[in-house]
């Protein structure tokens, strides 16, 4: 084929490829100099699965051109930004749920105690019998406070391991509410649970200890069953509305939450644990692979880790392989970075198009076959065009610099 110029008056033939130094390792990954795997993104998976050609051009810094692209940048911004909408609307609406029940509770046990002193007051109950009561919470107190310092002296954390649930090493923002029943990913930086390292279990066993303390403390030593039943049935009566009011406005947070989740094709109160902004988002590397990655979303259905990947521009009739290749790489880095393995992603494409992706031993084989490509080719070079199809071709944003198109 003859050598004929761009759009730009470059040669279509000149590209310019980077080659590593590499060997293949005994699992057959290709390791740079320093033993480390060579780095292959999602992206690039998703490139050289569509055409290894263009994955080659995408490498030598050729950029793509065409309208698609920048509506597909625009409509990813749009749709990132309204998952953080909603990410901030659920977490409202939970965090006004979880203080409601917290005040429900209050207004459960201001009515339990109304009625204790109601029927001391009475005669129903015996004074000997109410009093042994408040000696019993206060044993109950005691006991929990034993198990709040054991729990803050004894590396509990470090003896049952660091998998997710009460095992989880403690966190610096434990004590936010926002972070309450959210997903939290296993970082480098995260300590072990030592000896003296306490988290939010601590911090409530330690409260629910002095709560109990002083309700035994109330039942005993009030003197006047009279005056003590009405200031608690005036009590609960103030802190019922009190109640109402919160449940209120958690319903107008769930309602608000429950129509943006519809916008945007997922349940209502799906937890949304990564949300990619392409600047402040954390990198997922797989350090054995050299595989990585930015999901669009991962969120959480049924205590699932699920990676999203939102795709804009025409709904194919079924997933383009290239795209399920990148979902792979998604499920694969999410299985490494939380310890538990996916059983499925989600590959969205426009607002109604949504394919679940199965994931298993055999999606995980073509994963690493291309994978061990990519990185041979980045060591070796030689990338050629793999395919006939000239709609491939005709929709390649790297065309313009492709040297072998199909016209």
């Amino acid at each position: 084929m003859a050598e004929s110029p761009d759009a730009n008056g470059e040669n279509r033939s000149q590209i310019t490829e980077k080659l590593f130094s590499a060997i293949q390792g005994d699992n057959e990954f290709w390791l740079d100099n320093d033993g480390q795997p060579l780095p292959v993104s999602a992206s690039d998976l998703e490139r050289h699965a569509y055409c290894p050609l263009s994955w080659r051009l995408a490498r030598s810094g050729v950029k793509g051109e065409g309208d698609a692209i920048e509506l597909g940048k625009q409509r990813h911004k749009e749709i990132e930004k309204a998952m953080r909408v909603y990410q901030t609307k659920d977490t409202k609406a939970r965090k006004e749920m979880v203080i409601w029940t917290w005040w429900f509770a209050i207004v459960v046990t201001l009515t339990i105690d109304t009625a204790a002193f109601f029927f001391v007051e009475e005669g129903v109950i015996a004074e000997a019998d109410f009093s042994r009561f408040a000696r019993y919470l206060a044993l109950l107190s005691l006991v929990w406070l034993i198990t709040a310092i054991l729990l803050l002296f004894i590396p509990w954390r470090k003896l049952l391991g660091t998998p997710f649930g009460f095992a989880q090493p403690p966190q610096p923002d434990e004590f936010d509410i926002e972070d309450m029943e959210l997903y939290l990913f296993e970082k480098e930086s995260m300590t072990t649970g030592g000896w003296m390292e306490g988290g939010r279990i601590e911090f409530w066993v330690l409260i629910a200890s002095l709560t109990i303390a002083l309700h035994g403390l109330a039942l005993f030593e009030a003197q006047q069953r009279s005056i003590a039943t009405f200031v608690l049935l005036v009590a609960t009566v103030v802190w019922t509305l009190i109640a109402a009011w919160q449940l209120h406005k958690g319903l107008l947070a769930s309602t608000d939450a429950t129509e943006i989740s519809k916008e945007l094709g997922i349940e209502s109160g799906t937890t949304i644990a990564y949300n990619d902004d392409s600047t402040s988002s954390d990198l997922l590397i797989d350090d054995a692979t050299g595989i990585r990655g930015r999901p669009d979303q991962i969120i959480l259905i049924d205590n699932e880790v699920v990676p999203v990947e939102q795709k804009t521009g025409r709904v194919p009739v079924k997933p383009h392989f290239s795209h399920l290749l990148q979902v792979y790489a998604y499920l694969h880095l999410v299985n490494k970075i939380t310890n538990k393995e996916p059983t499925y992603g989600i590959l969205r494409y426009g607002e109604n198009a949504l394919h679940k992706i199965e994931w298993g031993d055999e999606q995980r084989e073509i994963l690493f076959t291309h994978v061990k490509e990519i990185q041979r080719l980045m060591a070796e070079g030689g990338a050629k065009r793999n395919h006939s199809s000239r709609g491939k071709c005709q929709h390649c944003s790297r065309r313009h610099r492709c040297p072998e198109p199909l016209d």
